[in-house]
């Protein structure tokens, strides 16, 4: 009796979908591989991933990896079916990654499609049109998934993503009734449930209101009350401690309004994702009461903007006047200097802070004698 052929199987689950669920394949791998003689001796597997792209599969990388390796432990990979291999957009990548494998000795089965993969026509033909319909399969329900999220954020639920700081997303029925509050990364167990944001703990909630007070009415800059918050022990998402940029966010986000908009960004079909065009955006009245007045908010804008309308060379014609020969200017020093854009602005403008020192002919190495980051007048060392 011949020896069975020692393989590896490959198991790919994007959703929770029980007709492709991870021990359906295992159970349908394991039969074929006791009708063909194989033996399963290790198993790479891609739980809850998109089969898109390669991207975020390490199972399949990992699988890739070890068979064109110099010494697998296997001769043959077995897959569920042509879907579970990829639903890739460019049906020659799927192709081009079983050709790798071929070509280092590995055999590649899908257990449950109609054909031997033995590179014959019908079995090239059949693979080719399984592929194609895999990939348009993805497209098809890419489109109407967009058409259902619109739909549900046009009743002003959560239709994707997570809560901001100061808000927490809420499980609710077709009534109202909340069901429960979903932690970071859950999800909601049931299609027939939606998500609403409702403010989160009190603590959160102020600091929110606090933060657009401190700037609108005391012209605090974003850095300094990202020191203020962390000097007072206040933590923002995740524990992290406050910066700058979290302040900005903050201000900038509408749904403090109560606003909801979807469809800001959108990667489809896996592409990079981008920002859309705000014609396509959906916005909704959410089903919380406003943590910040419209006026307020409004008032915060037009002071985060005004320093937009700056050209490049205003810009760098200030931070030039901001430069000392005995000051080592820093993000925090910009940040700190009212006469100045942000340093989040010289970052997107110029591709980073050194870029722009380079272009005013300022060296932001430390010299002997330059003092340690302390702002004209100020006690406090602001940041080196």
């Amino acid at each position: 009796m011949a020896e069975p052929i020692r393989a590896a199987q490959y198991l790919r689950m994007s959703t929770e979908d029980q007709v492709y669920s991870i021990e359906n394949q295992r159970s349908a791998i394991a039969s074929y591989a006791v009708e063909r003689g194989f033996e399963v001796v290790c198993s790479y597997v891609d739980a809850g991933r998109s089969g898109l792209t390669l991207t975020g599969r390490p199972g399949l990388k990992a699988l890739l990896s070890d068979a064109l390796g110099p010494a697998p432990d296997f001769r043959a990979i077995l897959v569920f079916d042509v879907s579970r291999w990829g639903r890739f957009q460019d049906v020659d990548q799927g192709a081009h990654y079983e050709f790798l494998c071929r070509r280092a000795g590995m055999a590649v089965e899908y257990c449950v499609d109609p054909f031997d993969n033995d590179g014959s026509m019908e079995a090239v033909l059949i693979k080719e049109l399984k592929r194609a319909m895999a990939a348009e399969l993805s497209r098809d329900m890419s489109v109407k998934l967009r058409i259902a999220k619109r739909n549900v954020a046009r009743k002003g639920y959560l239709a994707s993503g997570s809560a901001v700081y100061g808000l927490r997303r809420h499980v609710v029925d077709q009534s109202g009734r909340v069901h429960g509050v979903l932690e970071a990364g859950e999800r909601k167990v049931s299609s027939r449930y939606r998500v609403v944001l409702a403010p989160g703990p009190k603590a959160e909630v102020e600091t929110v209101t606090r933060i657009f007070r401190l700037y609108v009415l005391t012209g605090l800059r974003p850095g300094g009350i990202a020191a203020l918050l962390n000097g007072e022990g206040m933590t923002a998402v995740a524990g992290r401690a406050w910066s700058g940029d979290c302040v900005r966010r903050v201000l900038r986000n509408d749904t403090y309004m109560g606003v909801l908009t979807f469809g800001r960004r959108s990667g489809p079909l896996g592409q990079r994702v981008g920002r859309t065009s705000p014609e396509t955006w959906v916005q909704a009245e959410a089903h919380f009461e406003p943590l910040v007045a419209s006026r307020l908010f409004a008032d915060a804008q037009r002071l985060l903007d005004r320093y937009r309308r700056l050209s490049d060379e205003e810009a760098l014609e200030r931070l030039a006047g901001a430069a000392s020969p005995n000051l080592r200017l820093t993000g925090a020093l910009i940040d700190a200097n009212p006469g100045l854009p942000c340093a989040a602005v010289y970052r997107k403008r110029f591709g980073g802070l050194k870029k722009a020192y380079a272009l005013i002919g300022y060296s932001c190495a430390r010299k002997p004698g330059m003092g340690p980051g302390r702002w004209p007048g100020r006690s406090t060392t602001i940041g080196t």
